[in-house]
């Protein structure tokens, strides 16, 4: 390879300088054959918007039922947040029927900062008497999926979020450890 070199003086004077001007034509060439490369945001985007599931709490013992679910929104935004939508669009506790839509209402986060929000609803006949024949234990467990739909300034916030795992509690369940039953006679 050595003699070949010498013996055409690649590397030497003019062959040299067309080297180096055929570097960012191969560059653009190969640019132009892979443009999604080119093209792919960073790996580490900044958050705009966090939810972070808390807790929930079905009330069974009240005179109407109802189920809360408690998230924190975080906004990692110079600007005020303004959210017109905050749903929990589906809850499952363990062994409870699946519970949708469970609203939280309109709220204003100021940059910066975060927010608890708590979704609630009554609770349906046919779900109430679901959750009556819950074994009592000291906490459950649930699957959460939330809507968050707002803007920042005049930029749109829009996020589908599920998968996230919660704990919680039902309260009133008529198997409780603590309350007496009448002896069957």
């Amino acid at each position: 390879m050595g003699d070949f070199v010498a013996k055409y003086g690649i590397f030497s004077g003019v062959g040299g300088l067309l080297l180096l001007a055929a570097i960012p034509l191969v560059v653009r060439y190969l640019r132009r054959q892979h443009p999604t490369a080119a093209a792919l945001p960073s790996p580490i985007q900044p958050l705009e918007v966090e939810v972070v599931p808390l807790w929930f709490e079905v009330s069974l013992s009240q005179q109407i039922p109802d189920v809360r679910v408690w998230v924190q929104v975080v906004n990692y935004l110079s600007r005020e947040l303004r959210l017109s939508d905050v749903t929990a669009t589906y809850c499952h506790i363990n062994q409870g029927p699946p519970l949708e839509n469970i609203p939280g209402g309109e709220l204003r986060i100021p940059g910066h900062r975060s927010w608890q929000i708590m979704c609630r609803r009554t609770l349906l006949d046919a779900e109430t008497k679901v959750f009556h024949t819950v074994p009592w234990r000291d906490q459950f467990e649930g699957n959460l999926h939330v809507r968050i739909r707002g803007t920042a300034g005049k930029k749109p916030i829009a996020l589908d979020l599920s998968g996230f795992a919660m704990r919680g509690w039902i309260t009133g369940l008529p198997s409780h450890p603590s309350l007496k039953r009448a002896p069957t006679a």
